[in-house]
């Protein structure tokens, strides 16, 4: 998975320094300096280079719109894997007239993920701006880098962290379901896992209520939503996910551009619990498990068979949520938010928006079923990612419709 971000240049800023911004940004983080590859024994391993060279493509307007150029050029740098000997991030460059326009970035996930893009876009344009006002050298408070958090990891304070994950892994573990997921029914001529882009703003309404009215994080709805449906699905008293969490906690951490990002074990338990009851425990428990997702994946392996020799079965790990379950410092708590003065009460109102399309599907994935939301206060958009020998197309669309119902359902419960 790649991804890509546009950065207008700052007005004033020759085309010479746009390229030395560029090259302070690569010395700036040790992150875009990485290689990732595979030895004989297909073990993946990482090294990070001092130096190298970076061929940064020129792409002029010629008339055109900057930003239709900047979007084309994006799609296709993004379309492209990335090759082992490839650093890490591809950069692109949108001119008019030989004057610098947008800069085009596209980098491979397995190097950063979202939160590592925004402080690698933000620091780019923290660059551009010094060589622009005659500053020179690139603001001082470098990054933190890919060594010092290998130092952390591997130091006694970093030990007893991933210790503290993996005993709660083992603890969460025992409460999982033997299925997270509906058994196997289809028969496809391969394992193809199909995608389907929602938007959806009756989503977004529904649960942006539901949140105010449980006083809790809008990604604990989501959660408790699909909670709810699968253990209809499965006559299971609860369900079991695993939720994806940032590991950067702490000033420190917060300026480090390298992916940071592993899963954390959730139970959720939803016989004999109202709607919101189900949504507090989840936000609770999630808020407390965002801090163990950092662990040893090799220790993980054996907190695994302990479980699964104690249960008599192997969890099922296939089920995964990413959405955001903690909120940023600063931003409004669910007990000051206010909600509209008027709502749409007519669920075929609300629902009249609501969009489904189908997206690329890829041949292998480790998740039977895998959903993104990004919830919005005006639209709530979802990745629904599922397994075709369990869910077929028309399954998967029923199953987001079924979402909205639901949350609209619960949305007018007192």
């Amino acid at each position: 998975m790649n991804l890509g971000r546009i950065v207008p240049v700052p007005s004033g800023l020759s085309l010479d320094s746009t390229l030395k911004s560029i090259s302070a940004l690569f010395h700036r983080h040790e992150v875009l300096r990485s290689r990732f590859y595979m030895d004989g024994r297909g073990t993946p391993f990482q090294s990070v280079g001092d130096c190298g060279e970076l061929m940064v493509e020129e792409y002029e307007a010629a008339g055109a719109d900057c930003r239709d150029v900047a979007r084309t050029v994006k799609e296709r740098i993004s379309a492209v894997p990335f090759t082992a000997p490839e650093f890490p991030l591809r950069v692109a460059l949108v001119t008019e007239q030989r004057r610098a326009a947008m800069l085009v970035l596209c980098a491979f996930h397995m190097a950063t993920d979202a939160w590592g893009m925004k402080v690698i876009v933000d620091d780019l344009v923290s660059v551009m701006h010094a060589f622009r006002d005659g500053r020179g050298d690139p603001p001082s408070s470098p990054p933190t880098q890919v060594l010092e958090r290998l130092e952390y990891e591997q130091s006694p304070q970093g030990v007893r962290r991933s210790e503290k994950s993996l005993d709660y892994w083992e603890k969460q573990l025992h409460l999982f379901p033997e299925h997270a997921v509906p058994a196997a029914t289809h028969q496809p001529a391969s394992a193809v896992f199909r995608e389907l882009h929602m938007d959806s703003t009756a989503l977004s309404a529904a649960c942006g209520t539901l949140a105010h009215k449980g006083k809790v994080n809008v990604g604990a709805v989501f959660v408790g939503l699909v909670a709810e449906l699968l253990c209809a699905m499965n006559e299971n008293s609860g369900a079991g996910f695993l939720l994806f969490g940032h590991n950067r906690y702490g000033g420190k951490w917060a300026r480090f551009s390298g992916p940071l990002v592993q899963n954390f074990p959730l139970q959720v338990t939803v016989a004999g619990k109202t709607f919101l009851e189900v949504a507090r425990d989840i936000d609770q428990q999630s808020f407390k498990g965002s801090f163990f997702s950092q662990y040893d994946p090799a220790g993980l392996i054996d907190v695994i068979s302990n479980a699964a020799e104690h249960l008599g079965f192997t969890p099922d790990l296939s089920l995964a949520m990413n959405t955001k379950l903690v909120r940023d410092s600063g931003s409004p708590t669910p007990e000051t938010d206010t909600l509209p003065d008027t709502e749409p009460q007519d669920p075929e109102h609300l629902t009249a928006g609501s969009r489904i399309s189908e997206g690329a599907g890829i041949h292998r994935e480790d998740m039977n079923l895998y959903l993104s939301i990004d919830s919005k206060p005006d639209c709530a958009k979802i990745l629904m990612r599922a397994n075709t020998r369990i869910f077929s197309i028309g399954q998967m669309k029923n199953f987001l419709q079924d979402l909205e119902a639901c949350a609209l359902r619960n949305r007018m419960r007192p």
